[in-house]
């Protein structure tokens, strides 16, 4: 599984094929890589818990949950690049690159989280999700957010990208499909 995931470029590989390769399903209960477990929530729940939680803290809701994501995304990220090192040696720039993209598309396809596409240059990296789970969270609430709402997954890919590359990154939402959007887009900016 591990292997497949720093090895292959997974792009053009279908939710069955990829769902087979990093998912074990046994007795009701689903694992991402044979080890970390695995659950669905509708996407107004999602959406409705944002709602709640900034009527609560106002608009704090946002960098609680891009920061608690961001944290979760960088220690997924920095157990890839220490795995991979301990097996194959130093990870190249180029290599992280394939894995982010790689763990986005296993994040759209498996996870239901949207139709993602990753585009790099030497400075920045671009998410594009058609159909965000959390924008369409929003959309089947008709709640009309103050702004971008897809904050964990803007934390997660933003973690992710500073433990994949062991370097700091800004991120942005400066798309979303919630508040008007085509898509849901996101820049990350080495700093």
């Amino acid at each position: 599984m591990f292997d497949a995931l720093v090895s292959e470029d997974l792009r053009d590989f279908s939710e069955e094929e990829l769902d087979k390769l990093f998912v074990v399903h046994e007795e009701g209960i689903k694992q991402f890589l044979g080890r970390i477990p695995l659950g669905c929530i509708y996407a107004t729940f999602l959406s409705g818990l944002y709602v709640e939680m900034e009527k609560i803290v106002g608009r704090a809701a946002r960098g609680l949950i891009i920061n608690a994501s961001k944290n979760r995304g960088k220690i997924a990220g920095n157990a890839i690049r220490r795995r991979y090192e301990k097996k194959y040696g130093e990870m190249s720039v180029e290599r992280a690159k394939m894995v982010a993209r790689n763990m986005l598309v296993i994040w759209g396809k498996c996870f239901g989280w949207g139709k993602m596409s990753f585009k790099v240059n030497d400075t920045e990296f671009w998410l594009e999700v058609e159909d965000s789970l959390e924008a369409t969270g929003f959309l089947k609430l008709k709640e009309k957010p103050k702004g971008p709402v897809c904050w964990m997954l803007l934390g997660y890919s933003w973690g992710l990208l500073e433990g994949l590359f062991n370097r700091k990154f800004e991120g942005e939402e400066v798309e979303c499909k919630a508040v008007g959007g085509e898509k849901c887009r996101f820049v990350f900016r080495t700093i």
